[in-house]
């Protein structure tokens, strides 16, 4: 059963505190080639309650439920698309480039660095900017 390799996977970073492998290299793991197949797997051990999901805009930290153990934090710790808040807004990359295509250029290199688009890059700053400056009070 594929769910039960995952779930070897996953008490091995949770045992050894490492971060979950990606999305790719669980699927070659498990020898499926669908990636949508993993985190639907990922949602199913949640669902079962087995485990705690908290899924990253590039990768996810899991607890096992049985041993209350986490694994480690994704080096990108960006939140998933899918829960930012919908009104945090991103500018359009041409907005940028034209007010700043200084800046517009770094954040273009590291969103091609971390293999992002740069509207996705952009949310995430946009998002984490919002953050911190809510945090100031």
């Amino acid at each position: 059963m594929r769910e039960a390799k995952l779930l070897a996977i996953i008490r091995e970073c949770t045992d050894a505190a490492l971060p979950i492998p990606t999305i790719d290299d669980i699927a070659e793991q498990l020898d499926v080639a669908n990636g949508g197949t993993v985190p639907e797997m990922f949602r199913r051990l949640a669902d079962m309650g087995l485990i705690i999901n908290e899924p990253f805009q590039r990768g996810r930290r899991v607890c096992l439920i049985e041993t209350g153990k986490w694994s480690a934090l994704p080096l990108n710790t960006a939140p998933h698309w899918r829960n930012r808040p919908k009104n945090v807004p991103s500018p359009a990359p041409a907005a940028i480039r034209t007010r700043r295509p200084d800046i517009a250029a770094e954040i273009f290199t590291e969103a091609a660095r971390l293999g992002k688009p740069a509207v996705e890059y952009l949310a995430d700053l946009v998002f984490l900017g919002w953050e911190v400056e809510k945090s100031r009070g």
